[in-house]
């Protein structure tokens, strides 16, 4: 006895003609199942990577306002916004479209504190992270 655990083992071999066809359409299934793995695995880590993390990605407060970006969404404590392209400008500033009409932009990045200002309004904020 091996402890309660057992180990099982299927035999593939028979005296019949078509048994050899039969194995080998198995083992190329078995194949391509593998190698569908891999690809799936390798699509998910590139997804996976592709969303970078940027200066202003982290939770800031911002005018005393609970802000949170990541790569994908802005939040703002009450209401979640996917970010649908986010564009870098010269001046190290980011500009995050929420829609094709409203968009929001970061400016004077720092570690510690960034500039906020929406399409929305002509207001703009300073945020320090949390």
């Amino acid at each position: 006895m091996d402890g309660g655990r057992h180990a099982s083992v299927v035999h593939l071999s028979c005296g019949h003609p078509g048994c050899a066809a039969i194995h080998e359409s198995i083992f190329m299934s078995l194949a391509r199942l593998a190698a569908l793995c891999l690809v799936l695995l390798s699509v998910s880590s590139l997804s996976a990577s592709a969303q970078e993390d940027y200066p202003f990605t982290g939770e800031w407060n911002c005018d005393g306002a609970p802000f949170v970006f990541t790569s994908t969404v802005y939040s703002t404590g009450d209401d979640d916004f996917t970010i649908q392209e986010v564009q870098e400008g010269s001046d190290g500033s980011y500009t995050l479209f929420l829609t094709d009409e409203v968009y929001i932009t970061l400016s004077e990045i720092t570690d510690d504190t960034l500039s906020f200002s929406s399409s929305e309004s002509n207001r703009t904020m300073s945020c320090r992270r949390y």
